[in-house]
């Protein structure tokens, strides 16, 4: 779901690099990665973030949820608001 969020950012400009660009980029020089859990367990979790009507919010924060509550890189006001492990 990052991925496909961070295409998505890229596509309409709000990012200069691809998806593909940034993940190898977090990989090589921070040794950060996304996380392997299956996509239905994540869903599961998913279905219990309420404060968001935004899917690729509650699907990322749920992910990290599942993963052991691990931290969340993320520069988003509403989910550093709402997941206390996020950084920026």
């Amino acid at each position: 779901m990052v991925q496909l969020e961070l295409e998505y950012l890229y596509e309409i400009n709000r990012i200069k690099l691809t998806s593909r660009d940034i993940l190898l980029k977090l990989r090589y020089e921070l040794e950060v990665s996304v996380c392997p859990l299956s996509f239905v367990n994540i869903i599961e979790s998913a279905v219990n973030e309420k404060w968001t009507r935004d899917p690729f919010d509650r699907i990322i924060v749920a992910q990290a949820k599942a993963n052991g509550l691990s931290i969340l890189v993320s520069s988003d006001e509403h989910i550093r608001s709402n997941y206390v492990k996020t950084v920026w």
